[in-house]
């Protein structure tokens, strides 16, 4: 069966001397494998396109029950060429990618989960500043597109209403959501939250579209307990979701 589909690009890999395998997130399939014959040629026409964190549009054949498809033409749908531009937008992109690879299963089709992919890397390109901030969204959405939407407003043991005065009390996170200042104190929490991340924890989840963050101004220490709290509460639904590789290799840098 031949396929025509958009498709963003999660990962590339090497093959034999000059072809690829790539791993795309798919309109019409889901995530899936393609082998692209010569992709590594400069003169093949997938050569230019077939990069991480591209907006594609596809032409594969499908064969049921194979793992691996053969990628006949690539071409690109948008080109973000912010992405590759600056280490801070390539950092947020390609965990972006890459942690979308790690949590969804093969060849099931997610038009949601595409559409929130491609947004969320259409904001990282576009933003002047606060790039992180889309990748935040990203996560805190991809929790709520997989089932595990944190309740943020109310106590998730007692129900008493999160507002200022509360987050001021001291509060903690659970797996569920945030728990009050007497939950927290008898034991229940996982992690302490800071009232200021309780706020932007809060904007995150009610904000629709990734662009509509990228104003927040973070300090850095608020950035790093929103990251931290975000990438545990993924890890703690998600089994064997591990650091990812192209944070480890960033966090080296100078």
């Amino acid at each position: 069966m031949i396929v025509t589909s958009e498709a963003i690009v999660l990962r590339t890999m090497k093959y034999r001397e000059s072809s690829l395998i790539a791993t795309l997130l798919t309109h019409n399939h889901g995530k899936l494998s393609v082998l692209a014959k010569g992709g590594r040629d400069r003169k093949s026409r997938v050569a230019g396109s077939l990069q991480a964190m591209n907006h594609v549009s596809a032409v594969y054949y499908m064969k049921e029950g194979r793992d691996l498809h053969l990628l006949s033409q690539c071409d690109l749908v948008r080109p973000f060429h912010g992405l590759t531009r600056d280490l801070e937008r390539m950092s947020s992109g390609l965990a972006l990618v890459e942690l979308t690879s790690a949590v969804i299963p093969a060849e099931e089709a997610d038009l949601p989960l595409f559409n929130l992919v491609a947004e969320s890397l259409a904001a990282i390109n576009d933003a002047t500043k606060n790039v992180e901030n889309a990748l935040y969204f990203f996560e805190m959405h991809l929790l709520e597109h997989l089932g595990f939407k944190p309740d943020l407003h109310h106590c998730f043991r007692c129900r008493t209403p999160i507002d200022e005065r509360e987050a001021s009390r001291g509060l903690h996170m659970s797996q569920h959501g945030i728990l009050c200042a007497a939950c927290s104190r008898a034991g229940f929490g996982l992690e302490e939250l800071t009232a200021p991340a309780v706020k932007v924890l809060q904007r995150l989840q009610e904000v629709e579209y990734a662009s509509g963050v990228t104003h927040f101004v973070l300090p850095p220490r608020l950035r790093g307990e929103i990251a931290g709290v975000l990438r545990r509460f993924l890890q703690g639904h998600i089994e064997g979701l591990r650091t990812l590789r192209s944070e480890t290799v960033f966090s080296t840098l100078p």
